[in-house]
């Protein structure tokens, strides 16, 4: 008789996923990952830190309703199949110098537009290659990664496929790291009393459930700008409604008096996070609120 492992039934795959974080030339900062699921709920620590707000999950192209928690994300995928993530990674920002973590553990690839300058080299590195512009590094974590954008750099989401600067050669000294693997011992094939399967199937569905129920009460408790929009994101939407409602984003920088590159990081990301619309007239970009935030603008100093 072919016995199955209790394990098989309650263990996530072990597949590594497949990580990728790109640095834009304005700055922004997003993760895409790609994974195998198993049919049921799934779970997988996310190698950066998100905008919980930003994060979307697809199972088979399908979007799929997900829980974010202490740095791991949790979701259910109807059938065994590849999943596809991508967030905006939470980026810290202290006297011109942007910064953010990686976890260790995975194999990371990050990805950096031609106009960030990259402040820190990562230890671990695997590999390092240009791919149509831009610098690929893949490595090893935990990192923590700082880097600024270039002052005179357009914040335009467009790709640079040309390179002016000098290419100062480095060279890396690795040392040797050993990297401790967990293994888990199988025991001995035995008989497994149906009675327990059954009841291990029923307390999965209870989990799912309960999750689901909490994600819901959670959407509907705490709105999402409360927690992802900064004064600055708000002061923006303000003025955009000053404004009528819509505004260039030149006029808009005038007026608050922002780096490009500060203005457009937060302007993408309200864009993202659907509080306006950035429509293209001829070279400028132009800034249509949407949706105010939940609990109003903050006072004008």
């Amino acid at each position: 008789m072919k016995i199955i492992p209790l394990l098989a039934l309650l263990l996530l795959a072990s597949q590594p996923a497949t990580i990728l974080i790109t640095i834009d030339s304005s700055g922004i900062v997003e993760a895409y990952l790609s994974l195998r699921t198993v049919e049921g709920l799934n779970e997988i620590r996310l190698p950066a830190e998100p905008i919980p707000e930003t994060i979307e999950v697809r199972v088979g192209g399908e979007c799929v309703a997900a829980i974010y928690e202490d740095g791991i994300l949790y979701f259910f995928s109807p059938a065994p199949g590849d999943a596809e993530i991508s967030y905006m990674v939470n980026v810290s920002a202290m006297d011109n110098i942007l910064s953010f973590g990686i976890g260790g553990g995975v194999l990371t690839k990050l990805k950096i537009s031609p106009q960030v300058i990259l402040l820190t080299v990562p230890r671990n590195i695997e590999g390092i290659e240009y791919v149509k512009g831009d610098l690929v590094i893949e490595f090893y974590g935990p990192e923590r990664i700082e880097y600024a954008v270039r002052t005179g750099a357009a914040p335009q989401p467009t790709i640079t496929t040309t390179r002016t600067e000098t290419v100062t050669s480095i060279t890396i000294t690795q040392t040797s790291s050993t990297y401790a693997t967990e293994s888990i011992e199988k025991p001995g094939a035995r008989l497994i009393d149906p009675t327990i399967i059954v009841g291990l199937i029923v307390i999965i569905i209870i989990v799912v459930a309960a999750l689901l129920a909490y994600s819901k009460s959670r959407s509907r408790s705490v709105p999402g700008e409360d927690h992802a929009l900064t004064k600055l994101d708000k002061m923006i939407l303000e003025a955009i409604e000053n404004a009528g409602g819509s505004i260039l984003q030149g006029e808009l920088q005038a007026a608050l008096g922002l780096p490009k590159t500060t203005l457009w990081r937060h302007v993408k990301k309200l864009g993202k996070l659907g509080y306006i619309q950035i429509v293209k007239e001829g070279a400028l970009n132009r800034l249509i609120l949407l949706k105010k935030p939940g609990r109003g603008f903050p006072p004008s100093s």
